[in-house]
C-alpha cells in the first residue's frame, strides 16, 4: 500500500476515534436520570417505583406526581400536589431542612428549600411543601 493511501487512511480515522472516545468520556460524566410522571397516585403505585423505594407517604389524593432518578448514584427528587400533602402517620416533623439535592429540574423551587416545616418520611426521604405542593429528596445511597 502507497504511504499517502496509509497517511489518508490514518488522517480519516483520527476523527472517528475521537468520536467515539468522545462519547464514552462524555457518558461518564453525563447524569444518568430517569424521569416519569404520572397523572395520579393510583397511576403511581401501580407503577415499578422500587428503585425510588416506592414512597409510602404519597397520599391518595396526589396528582401530578414527577419524580427524578439518578440510575448511579440513587440519589431521587419527587414532587406532587395534595390538599392533604402526606399520609397519615407517615412522616414526622423536623427542624432540619431537606439536604439541597445534586439533581436538578424545572419544577424544583429555585427560592430554596424552607425551614419552618420539613418532614422525615419513610425510604430515607425528606419533604417539605409549598401551599399544596410536596417535594421530597432521597439523597444517594452510591448503589
Amino acid at each position: 500500500m502507497p504511504r499517502t493511501r496509509r497517511l489518508g487512511f490514518a488522517v480519516a480515522a483520527v476523527p472517528l476515534v475521537a468520536a467515539l472516545s468522545g462519547c464514552s468520556v462524555v457518558a461518564a460524566f453525563s447524569p444518568h436520570v430517569d424521569p416519569a410522571i404520572y397523572d395520579t397516585a393510583k397511576d403511581f403505585n401501580a407503577a415499578n417505583t422500587k428503585n425510588i423505594g416506592s414512597p409510602t407517604f404519597v397520599p391518595d389524593d396526589a396528582t401530578v406526581i414527577r419524580v427524578d432518578y439518578d440510575t448511579q448514584s440513587g440519589e431521587a427528587i419527587m414532587t406532587y400536589a395534595s390538599p392533604t400533602l402526606l399520609k397519615k402517620d407517615s412522616c414526622t416533623v423536623v427542624k432540619t431542612p431537606a439536604a439541597k439535592p445534586t439533581i436538578q429540574d424545572s419544577w424544583w423551587p429555585i427560592s430554596g428549600i424552607p425551614t419552618d416545616a420539613s418532614y422525615s418520611c419513610p425510604g430515607g426521604w425528606s419533604a417539605f411543601h409549598i401551599g399544596t405542593q410536596l417535594y421530597a429528596v432521597r439523597p444517594a445511597t452510591q448503589k
